[in-house]
């Protein structure tokens, strides 16, 4: 079989595969790139460095488009999420060059432990949030003005954010809403869209300097790529139909099941 066939196997494959964990991703309203990780290690037998660099920038293409969505519906608290998000693609640059200097074997344990740590972060996150339903939310007029320790704080989220996500190879959404919600008070709507547009910033700096040493593959990116966006867009479609209670337990569950791949099945 020649390259180009192999290549195009490996396409198809993931694409296969991670289409029906993007109908998930999509449904639960759930980040995939710690999902994308332990699926690339365990069933694609990627090396851990490799997986995250890849699904860190097939995140790009994901958020691009849900960060567009939200903008034009106004969810988007734009001055908050440039500062935040240039921070964490400083951080995730920080991140993935750090990460070279720990082995494969080391960083799938740290990378599963990560996903436990925001399997808990999702759920506190859920709770946090449960007051006001988004669809019940008054109309945004705008953020206040912010004072400068706020600024600072968000500084700090996104590097500390963007760090995480380029190391571990995990989506930081959960902590960065959390940061969002309870440091800088926005609404839901608005914590949800400005989140997608600093994930942005974190997914195309991380995945660039991931490629720069050599760890992201082709092949995967496009599989990868295709399969969850495509899901996902189709899983969206069903959240409202199922009950509350479900999603939230599936939101916990799955970067549970993900982390416990790592530590597991690999």
């Amino acid at each position: 079989m020649t390259p180009g066939a192999n290549d195009l196997v490996i396409i198809f494959q993931l694409a296969t595969v991670t289409f029906f964990i993007g109908l998930l991703i999509g449904f639960v309203g759930a980040g995939g790139a710690g999902v994308a990780v332990a699926i690339l290690t365990t069933v694609f037998s990627l090396p851990v460095h490799t997986a995250i660099g890849t699904a860190i920038a097939a995140m790009l293409f994901v958020t691009v488009s849900g960060a567009i969505s939200h903008y034009r519906e106004g969810n988007v608290a734009s001055g908050l999420g440039l500062v935040v998000g240039l921070a964490g693609a400083a951080g995730a640059v920080l991140g993935a060059d750090s990460s070279q200097t720990v082995s494969d074997r080391t960083l799938g344990i740290a990378a599963g432990l990560a996903l436990w740590c925001l399997s808990a972060l999702v759920w506190v996150r859920t709770h946090i949030a449960s007051g006001v339903p988004a669809d019940r939310e008054q109309p945004w007029l705008g953020g206040p003005a912010r004072s400068p320790r706020e600024w600072a704080a968000g500084i700090g989220l996104g590097a500390a954010g963007g760090a995480a996500a380029a190391f571990f190879g995990v989506g930081m959404a959960p902590f960065l809403q959390l940061g969002l919600l309870t440091v800088h008070h926005l609404p839901l709507r608005q914590t949800i869209g400005t989140t997608m547009l600093i994930l942005v910033f974190i997914s195309a700096a991380g995945g660039l300097a991931m490629a720069r040493h050599g760890d992201v593959s082709g092949p995967h990116l496009i599989g990868l790529t295709i399969g969850l966006a495509s899901g996902a867009y189709i899983g969206a479609r069903f959240t409202r139909r199922a009950p509350s209670g479900i999603l939230r337990g599936a939101i916990v569950t799955i970067p549970f099941v993900a982390g416990a791949m790592l530590l597991f099945l690999r």
